[in-house]
This record gives structure tokens, C-alpha cells and sequence, in this order.
């Protein structure tokens, strides 16, 4: 089926998960602008926790970004999954955008908890509000009559 057969609603949809995941990929260069303007990450933590050390603050920062950049590629990857069964009529995109949007959500929290500087949180909270618009669009009414009239077909 050709993305121009799809309702509008899941078109959208579609659109907006591509935008995202495109935005995850941004998210990632943030924290390498970052890093290369003069490591914010490093002076945060060397803030946070000024009884540590180098080599722990040294550890903590490579740890931290291994987990943003992990985060980034798994975003890019799920987003870009996502729109591929969104634009295939794939049922079960809904429910797994649902659940990732809470996972999303708990993560982007737990990162605001945490010393990072403040444009890499945001820089990973963007993607997840882009994939909320996705999610809101693959549940509206048009999206729902176009699945059900799907059926079986959801693999």
C-alpha cells in the first residue's frame, strides 16, 4: 500500500515518527557539540560531586554518554521502526508506540534528575515530545476506523 493510501491521521503519523527519529539523531549531535565546545557533561559533574577525583569524574563522563548515545540509537532506531509499520498498516505500532512513549517519559525524568547540562536533557526530551504527536495521531478516530478495517492483518 502506497503512504498517499493511508487516512491523513496515520500519514501524520507517519510524517511525525520519520521527524523524530531525525530529531534523536540531533539529540546525539547535541552532546557531541557539547563535548567538543568545551565539555559541559565534565564541569556538571565536577560540580555535583566536587569531593571525586579525575579519573571518576573521567569514568562518570564516559558513562554518561555511552548512555545518551545509547539512548540516541535506540530512539533513532525505534522511531524509524515505527514509522516503516505505521506506513505498512501494522496494527501492533499503536500499542508499541504507547508503551515506549511511558518509557520515553520515565527516562526523560530520571534525566532531569541527574547532573547533565541542561541542552543535552532537552535535547532528549524533543524527540519524545515529537513521538507523543505520532502516538496521539496513530489512536484518533480515522487511524482506528483505518486498523480495525484491517482485521487480521497486523502482522
Amino acid at each position: 500500500m502506497s503512504e498517499q493510501q493511508l487516512p491523513v491521521s496515520l500519514r501524520r503519523a507517519v510524517q511525525t515518527l520519520r521527524a523524530a527519529a531525525l530529531l534523536a539523531v540531533a539529540g546525539a549531535g547535541t552532546v557531541v557539540v557539547d563535548q567538543a565546545a568545551g565539555g559541559g557533561l565534565a564541569g556538571r559533574l565536577r560540580q555535583a560531586y566536587p569531593q571525586r577525583g579525575a579519573a571518576e569524574i573521567d569514568m562518570a563522563q564516559s558513562s554518561i554518554l555511552t548512555y545518551l548515545f545509547t539512548l540516541a540509537v535506540l530512539g533513532t532506531a525505534l522511531f524509524a521502526a515505527m514509522a516503516w509499520a505505521g506506513r505498512r498498516g501494522r496494527r501492533w505500532v499503536r500499542g508499541t508506540g504507547a508503551a515506549l512513549l511511558v518509557l520515553g517519559s520515565v527516562l526523560a525524568g530520571y534525566n532531569f534528575s541527574q547532573p547533565h547540562p541542561l541542552v543535552m536533557t532537552l535535547a532528549g526530551v524533543v524527540p519524545c515530545l515529537v513521538g507523543l504527536a505520532a502516538v496521539a495521531q496513530l489512536w484518533t478516530r480515522e487511524s482506528t476506523a483505518y486498523f480495525a478495517s484491517r482485521g487480521g492483518a497486523s502482522a
